[in-house]
C-alpha cells in the first residue's frame, strides 16, 4: 500500500503517471501492480522493450511490483522454449519480476468455473455457428449484427454443452462459447464475442487435460483481477477492447474493490527495423539470418549478442515519449543512447582490420610493453598492457603515397604517433612485384616515448596499431541495416505485398579477418570493446577460445544514407 509522503514526491513524466497518480490521490487504487504478460508464441523483439520498460519503471516509481505472467491460452502457437527465453530477456533488460505465473497451470480452472458462472447467470450461450457463420452474422460499423439461433438456449442446456465441450464430445469448430452482450453494440467487440472455443491440441504445459481453450480476450481480465494487477498498460491496439475488458471484470468479479484499470500508450516504431513475430519468423524460416539470434535481428536475443545494451534501449524508451500518438522515431535517435552507453563503458582495444605492415628499422632488442587505458570515462582509471616493437601493424587507410589535403596521418618523409607508443617517421616504401606496397620502413624517435615526451616534437595525427608478437587474429563481422534503406517501415511493406527478398539486404552481413590485441582473448561472451577509431565491437556467442567472432555493434558515428 502506498502511502502519502510517497505520493507528496511523486513528479509524473508521461501521461500514464499522471492518471495513477490522480487515481491514488482520489483513492481508486491504494498500490500500484503491473503485468508483463507475453504470449510465448516467438522471440521478444525490441518492440516489446517499450511495454515491459513501462510496466517496471511505471510499477517501481509508486513502491509497486511487476508479475511476469505466461498468457500460454493458445496451444497451437505456443512453446516451452519461448517463455523460458522470456524469463533471459527481463534478465538482460535488468528487471525481476516479482511472480512468474503460467496462466495454463494458474487459471485454467477458474476460467471454467467463471465461464460457467456466466452461463448461470445468462450472460454466455454455447453457440454452433461455425466461424465464417459468426463473422457474417457480426454485422459492420453501420449496421448491426444478428443474433445467434442459439442465443436463447436455456441456461441448462448451455450447462450441459459447455460441459460436454470440456469433455471432448465434440469436435474442433463445432462449438463455442459466447458472451450475450449487444449485438448492436457500435463496439465491434461487444457483439457477443467468443470467450472458449474446442481444441483437441496438446498444451506444452497442461498436456492432453485441456481440448477447450478461453480466447485471450477473456482470460487476460480475468488474469489481471486474480492477481491483484491494479493497472493493464498496453499498446493502443487495445483500445478498442477496453470495454469488453471492464465488462469481463465486472460480470465476474461484481464486489472488486481496485478493479484493474487499463490505459494505452503508443506501440514504438522505428525507422528501417524489422518488427513482428511473423516478420522476423520469415526472416528466419527463409534462411536469410542465422537464425532469432541473428545480431541484425532487433530480437532481444540478436541485441545481446550485437553487444547493444539494455540501459541503452530503455534509456531511449523513457526518453522519446510515452505518448497515445504514433510516431516513427528516427534509428538515430537509439543509436545515440548507444554510443552514450558504450562510450562510458566499454573497454578500449587496438585492432587493426585492414593491416599494413611496418618495419621500425631503427628498433632492436624485444618488444617493450606499453600501458594502454582501457576506458577514458571510467573511474577508476585502468590500464592493459600491449607491446611495442621492431615490426608493427597499421591501418592501410592511415598511410597515403599522395595525401589528399588536409592528411594528417602517415606519409612518407612524414610524423605520426603510434597511440600509447612512439612518433615514427616514415622513410621508404618498399614495393610487391605487381607494384602493391608490401611493407613501409620507418624509424622511431626513442624519446617520444608517450608519457615520458620531453622532445618537443609536435605531430598533428595519432593512429593505433598492433606488435607482431602481441596478436590474435580474429574474424570481425560487420553489421549494416537487416533491411534496405529505403524501406522506412519494412513490416508495413512486407504487410502491403513486399516480398521478403524484396526488403533484404544481402550485403548486411560481411565477415573479415583483423589483428588484435592478444588482451581480447580474455573477453567473455558479451563483453563490448571501442575498436579504437573504428566502432564498438562485441564478443560473439559462436566464438571458440580458437576463434574469436566480433560483432559490430554501432559505428562511432552514424554512416546510414539519408
Amino acid at each position: 500500500m502506498i502511502n502519502k509522503e510517497l505520493l507528496d514526491n511523486i513528479t509524473p513524466s508521461n501521461f500514464i503517471e499522471e492518471a495513477v497518480l490522480e487515481d491514488l490521490r482520489a483513492g481508486k487504487n491504494v498500490e500500484v501492480i503491473t503485468r508483463c504478460p507475453p504470449e510465448p508464441s516467438g522471440y521478444w523483439h525490441i518492440g516489446h522493450c517499450k511495454a515491459w520498460t513501462i510496466d517496471f519503471e511505471t510499477a517501481k516509481k509508486f513502491g509497486g511490483y511487476t508479475n511476469l505472467r505466461m498468457d500460454d491460452t493458445n496451444p497451437t502457437k505456443e512453446d516451452g522454449d519461448f517463455a523460458n527465453s522470456y524469463i533471459e530477456d527481463l534478465k538482460w533488460l535488468g528487471y525481476t519480476p516479482k511472480n512468474v505465473i503460467y496462466s495454463s497451470e494458474a487459471y485454467f480452472d477458474k476460467f471454467y468455473e467463471l465461464a460457467m458462472n456466466l452461463i448461470r447467470e445468462g450472460k454466455a450461450y454455447v453457440c454452433e455457428l461455425s466461424a465464417d457463420e459468426v463473422y457474417n452474422t457480426r454485422g459492420d460499423l453501420k449496421t448491426a449484427g444478428t443474433n445467434s439461433p442459439y442465443r436463447d438456449r436455456p441456461i441448462e442446456e448451455n450447462v450441459r454443452l459447455f460441459e460436454e465441450m470440456k469433455n471432448g464430445q465434440h469436435p474442433d469448430g463445432s462449438m463455442t462459447l459466447r458472451l450475450k452482450i449487444d449485438m448492436a453494440s457500435p463496439n465491434m467487440n461487444m457483439r457477443d464475442p467468443i470467450i472458449y472455443r474446442i481444441m483437441h491440441v496438446s498444451h506444452y504445459k497442461t498436456g492432453d487435460k485441456w481440448c477447450i481453450y478461453p480466447m485471450y480476450d477473456f482470460a487476460h481480465p480475468i488474469e489481471d483481477a486474480l492477481e491483484g494487477v491494479t493497472y493493464s498498460l498496453c499498446d493502443t491496439s487495445f483500445e478498442d477492447h477496453r470495454p469488453l475488458y471492464n465488462w469481463i471484470v465486472a460480470n465476474c468479479f461484481p464486489n472488486m474493490q481496485y478493479p484493474p484499470r487499463q490505459i494505452e500508450f503508443a506501440a514504438m516504431s522505428i525507422e528501417n527495423i524489422l518488427t513482428g513475430k511473423r516478420y522476423l519468423k520469415q526472416m528466419v524460416n527463409s534462411g536469410k539470418v542465422m537464425g532469432w539470434d541473428d545480431p541484425r535481428m532487433y530480437t532481444i536475443a540478436g541485441m545481446r549478442g550485437r553487444g547493444i545494451p539494455a540501459a541503452a534501449v530503455k534509456n531511449f524508451v523513457m526518453n522519446n515519449g510515452i505518448t497515445k500518438a504514433v510516431t516513427i522515431l528516427p534509428i538515430s535517435n537509439l543509436n545515440y543512447y548507444i554510443r552514450e552507453e558504450l562510450n562510458r563503458t566499454a573497454t578500449r582495444a587496438m585492432v587493426v582490420l585492414d593491416p599494413l605492415k611496418v618495419v621500425i628499422t631503427n628498433y632492436t632488442g624485444d618488444p617493450e610493453t606499453i600501458e594502454v587505458e582501457n576506458n577514458p570515462n571510467a573511474e577508476p582509471k585502468t590500464t592493459h598492457a600491449s607491446k611495442f616493437g621492431r615490426v608493427v601493424y597499421i591501418e592501410k587507410e592511415d598511410f597515403s603515397l599522395d595525401p589528399p589535403a588536409k592528411y594528417n596521418r602517415l606519409i612518407v618523409g612524414g610524423l605520426v604517433r603510434l597511440k600509447n607508443a612512439y612518433v615514427i617517421r616514415c622513410n621508404n616504401v618498399v614495393f610487391k612485384a605487381d607494384g602493391s606496397i608490401d611493407y613501409l620502413e620507418c624509424e622511431y624517435l626513442p624519446e617520444t616515448r608517450s608519457g615520458a615526451d620531453n622532445s618537443g616534437i609536435k605531430v598533428k595525427g595519432t593512429i593505433h596499431f598492433v606488435e607482431e608478437s602481441n596478436i590474435t587474429r580474429i574474424t570481425v563481422r560487420e553489421i549494416g541495416n537487416l533491411t534496405k534503406m529505403e524501406y522506412l517501415e519494412p513490416a508495413k511493406a512486407l504487410a502491403n505485398g513486399a516480398t521478403i527478398d524484396d526488403v533484404f539486404d544481402p550485403n548486411s552481413l560481411t565477415e573479415s579477418e583483423a589483428l588484435a590485441e592478444k588482451f581480447v582473448e580474455t573477453a567473455q561472451v558479451g563483453d563490448v570493446f571501442q575498436f579504437v577509431r573504428k566502432g564498438y565491437y562485441c564478443l560473439d556467442p559462436d566464438s571458440t577460445p580458437e576463434h574469436l567472432i566480433f560483432n559490430k555493434t554501432i559505428g562511432l558515428k552514424d554512416t546510414f544514407n539519408k
